[in-house]
Formats: C-alpha cells, structure tokens, sequence
C-alpha cells in the first residue's frame, strides 16, 4: 500500500503533533517532580506536599536516589531521577519517619524520565537575576550596562531604564530620557504609567522602547520575586550580570563564575571577600560592591523542565530555542507552593 505525498506529510504532522502533546505532560510532570522533591515529598510524580513534615537532607555531588537516572556526564547507569546540589546544605530533621532528599538550585539540571519522555529539570534561584522592583535613580547604572552586554544601544538602554523608573513612580516628572503619562496616552493605543511596582516580568514590554526582542533578551536573568533590591546571588548568577556591577570586569566574572563551577557555592560572606581579594579586589573597592552582591537564596524558585528526548537544544541556563514549561515556586511554611506558571 503506498500514500499520496499530501497523505505522508498529514501522518508528519500528526505525529509530530502528538509527540508535541506527549512532550508538554511530560515537561509538566517533571516540574510537578521537583516542585514536590524541592518540598520534601518522595519519588513520585505529584505536585502535593507529604502528609506530615518529614525528615529532609541534601546529598552531594554525584549521589543517586533508587530509580533515578544519572546526569548525562555520569558514568553511572541506574534508572531515575539524579539528586544534584551544588554542594549545598541543608538542616537535616528527623521526626522518626524517614529521609528524603531535597532538590535544590543548581546551575546543573537534575534529569528525570517522566513516560517515554527524558526531561532536563533547571531550578533557579531568583536571587540569581536582576529584580526590576530594585532599580533605582542609585544603582541605574548596573541595569543600563546589563543592557548594553545584551547588545542594546547606549541610548536605546537608558531610555529603557529612566522609563522603568517614572513607570513605578508615583509622581509625574519625568526622568532624563524617561516616560510618564503624556507619552503612553499619544500611542495609538493609549494607556498609563502603572505608577507601582512590577507585578510581573512581562509587564516591562509595556515601558517604552522595551520591543519584543529586547525582551525575550533579557527575560531568563530579570525577576520580579523576592527582595526589591539590587543584590545577586554570585552562586547562579550569569557573567553578564555579575560584570555589570560597576568595578566588576568580564575577566573577573569569568573567573569568580569558574571558581564557582569547580570548588562549589560560596557559603559565606567572609569567603566571598577572600576571593575577591585573591581577584585584586580588596578593602574599600570591595565595599563598593558588596551591597550589589549576596551569598543568599531567595524564597522563590524558577523550575524549568525541557523535553531533552525531543531534541530540544539548550544552553547552561536552561533557555531552549522551541518551548518547555516553566513555574515560580515561592517557599512557605512547609515546602513551596506555585505562584506563576509560564507554559511555554
């Protein structure tokens, strides 16, 4: 039996399309994994948190839960899901019931299986990216250089940044290269400054001269979660963000970024400033940077799985050039719970 050449490409399509589907479960389900893994719940494929509050450790490097599947660069081979750290730890507690491991930020991705379908699963830490809620007429400038590393004209970035600026103040003067009321009400679809702070990362295209493209540049290392300040978690941030602190080189991003990937987070404040002091940074020009920078995870967390079966390419931060699934988990009482899905 043979098909016509139009019959071929609908089976094609079909088949793609469902593979499509199968992928976008999968991808959700794996976010569900690790939002009820990073809560302490057990090996299972659920979203719920456990019954009652259960003892919790985090394992090291290398370390494999019973069916789990090692990173791609292990040479172990048992089924699963793989327990990677970063070499944080945690408080272990104990109420007589059990130990589960908990999933944590990582700038590698955990891998679970969730069917047929293998998933790569990145968590972020929101403190490693910059908050748009912490912007300021004081600490401008790092944004206007982050936008600049992403390309952006001079000119183009400090528009974009006194724009951010009235866009959240509540008067109406505007600033240097800034937009308030009047501009936004001469667009041919006219609206006003919000006047508070962002709600939400997608909120910054309505500023003006934030275009689509700018901002599918930026939107992976932005956030509007946690504290509303300047202050970067060095342990999961990018160069780009790290070398535009002002009297931060890319250099010394490179080399604080390497450091990172080879012995492990920086634990502590004192530890921070002993590697900058053996990068030249030390007394006062250390003091100037100090408040851009933390050793501190943030309460939320960006989970993003990516469907790595399908063939979806991706780079150290998890970003794909065709689609996954992605939630911000805010942490609570006990474990996370869901505060922003972006199916994508």
């Amino acid at each position: 039996m043979s098909f016509s050449k139009d019959t071929k490409i609908s089976i094609l399509l079909s088949t793609v399309h469902a593979e499509r589907v199968g992928d976008s479960y999968a991808m959700r389900g794996a976010v569900l994994y690790a939002l009820n893994r990073m809560s302490g719940g057990g090996d299972t494929l659920s979203g719920a948190l456990p019954q009652n509050q259960i003892g919790s450790k985090v394992v090291g490097e290398g370390d494999v839960v019973t069916g789990a599947e090692p990173p791609k660069d292990d040479e172990k081979k048992q089924p699963g899901v793989t327990e990677r750290t970063a070499g944080y730890s945690e408080t272990k507690e104990s109420d007589g019931t059990e130990e589960v491991v908990l999933w944590v930020p990582n700038r590698e991705p955990y891998s679970v299986k969730v069917g047929n379908v293998d998933c790569d699963v990145y968590l972020y830490d929101e403190n490693g990216k910059l908050n748009l809620n912490g912007v300021n007429s004081d600490n401008r400038e790092v944004f206007v250089t982050f936008l600049g590393k992403k390309g952006i004209d001079v000119l183009d970035a400090d528009t974009i940044v006194d724009s951010m600026l009235d866009w959240v103040d509540p008067d109406d003067l505007t600033h240097i290269n800034g937009a308030e009321d009047k501009y936004y009400e001469s667009l041919p679809e006219p609206y006003k400054t919000k006047d508070a702070s962002f709600s939400s990362i997608e909120e910054l295209m309505l500023v003006r001269d934030v275009t689509p493209e700018i901002f599918e540049s930026i939107r992976d290392e932005i956030t509007v979660y946690g504290d509303n300040q300047i202050a970067i978690n060095v342990n999961f941030t990018s160069k780009e963000i790290i070398s535009s602190i002002p009297g931060l080189s890319d250099g010394i991003a490179d080399d604080l970024i390497s450091y990172i990937g080879e012995s492990g987070p920086i634990k502590e404040v004192d530890d921070l400033r002993d590697l900058f002091w053996s990068l030249g940074i030390i007394g006062d020009s250390f003091e100037k940077i100090r408040p851009y920078l933390t050793v501190d995870q943030s309460s939320f967390v960006t989970i993003r799985a990516i469907a790595t079966s399908s063939n979806q390419r991706t780079n150290n931060q998890g970003s794909s050039n065709d689609y996954g699934y992605r939630i911000i988990a805010g942490k609570r009482d006990v474990g996370f719970e869901i505060v922003a899905v972006f199916p994508e």
